[in-house]
């Protein structure tokens, strides 16, 4: 949810998303994405996780 939030309150897109969780270490830390991870969540990941966040109509909770 936390990589929702961040891809919502700074509209990005899909691949913004994943760029941005590969590139700036405060973006990882706040999705709860351990730093020294070498892989974080793609384009198509964040893509799936999106529409199944308003498939259920969550994205309004927040």
């Amino acid at each position: 949810m936390r990589v929702h939030f961040l891809q919502q309150r700074f509209a990005l897109g899909d691949e913004a998303t994943e760029e941005d969780l590969r590139d700036i270490p405060v973006g990882r830390a706040f999705a709860g994405i351990d730093p020294g991870a070498t892989g974080t969540p793609d384009a198509t990941t964040i893509l799936r996780f999106r529409h199944l966040f308003e498939r259920h109509d969550l994205a309004t909770a927040l």
